[in-house]
C-alpha cells in the first residue's frame, strides 16, 4: 500500500475520487475492501463505511450492518460509520422503531470483534453527501499531521493571566514585582508594555529604568548591570 492513500470501494460515487485528487489526496481503487474506504496514512490504517440513512436502516433489517461492523473491527483499530441524511424520514419511510434504531448505534460503538485488531467503531451523522466529503478530507488530513492526543482546554482566569504577566515583566532588567505590577496596571497587556515608547515607560519607570528596559526590549542591551 502506499504511504498516505485513501483506498476506496469502486461501488463508490466517482464523485468522491474527483474531489479526494482535486484537494491532493492520493487515491486508489480497491475492489476487495469489506467496507467503502480505507484511509492508510503511515502506519494508521482507519476503515470508513459510507450508508445514507435510509440504507442504514434497510442494513440494519437485512443484517449488512453487523458483519460490515465485524470486518471494520477486526482489520482497523479505529473506523467510522458515517450516516447521512434525515434519520426520522427514514424510520419513517421503513416503518422501523426509533428504539431498533438507537440500539444499533449502542451496539455499533460498544461492541468489538473478539479477534484481530478488536477496533472502536465510531458513528458520525452528517447532513449532506458534500460534508462527508470534507469529512474524509479532514480525516486524511489530521492522520497526515499526526494531531493524535487530545490535551484538556484549562480555563485561566483572569486573575491568573495578571500575576503571569507580572511574573513575566519582573524578569526585565530594573524591573521588579512592584514596578510590574504598575506596568500592568498602565498598561493592561504585555504586548503594550513591549511596545510602549520610551517617554510611556518613563512615566512608570522613570528615566533610566525605562531607557534600559525600552533598549533591552529592542536587543539593543542584555541582562548586565
Amino acid at each position: 500500500m502506499a504511504r498516505m492513500t485513501v483506498f476506496v470501494h469502486p461501488g463508490e460515487p466517482k464523485e468522491v475520487r474527483d474531489y479526494l485528487a482535486a484537494e491532493g489526496v492520493p487515491v486508489a481503487e480497491e475492489p476487495q475492501l469489506p467496507f467503502d474506504y480505507l484511509v492508510a496514512v503511515g502506519g494508521h490504517r482507519v476503515a470508513v463505511e459510507r450508508k445514507e440513512a435510509s440504507d442504514f436502516v434497510a442494513s440494519i433489517v437485512d443484517g449488512r450492518l453487523f458483519t460490515q461492523l465485524y470486518y471494520m473491527s477486526i482489520l482497523c483499530p479505529l473506523s467510522y460509520l458515517v450516516v447521512i441524511g434525515s434519520i426520522t424520514e427514514a424510520l419513517i419511510e421503513r416503518a422501523f422503531r426509533r428504539e431498533g434504531y438507537i440500539g444499533a448505534l449502542v451496539s455499533a460503538t460498544l461492541k468489538r470483534a473478539a479477534e484481530g485488531c478488536q477496533g472502536h467503531v465510531s458513528v458520525i451523522a452528517l447532513d449532506t453527501f458534500p460534508d462527508f466529503l470534507l469529512f474524509l478530507k479532514l480525516l486524511h488530513k489530521k492522520l497526515e499531521e499526526g494531531d493524535l492526543v487530545r490535551y484538556p482546554r484549562v480555563k485561566v482566569s483572569k486573575a491568573d493571566l495578571k500575576s503571569l504577566a507580572v511574573a513575566t515583566l519582573s524578569t526585565l532588567p530594573g524591573v521588579g514585582e512592584a514596578y510590574a505590577r504598575r506596568l500592568i496596571e498602565r498598561f493592561g497587556t504585555i504586548y503594550r508594555v513591549v511596545n510602549a515608547s520610551r517617554a510611556e515607560l518613563a512615566a512608570v519607570l522613570g528615566e533610566r529604568r525605562a531607557d534600559r528596559v525600552y533598549r533591552f526590549l529592542r536587543g539593543e542591551l542584555g541582562y548586565g548591570p
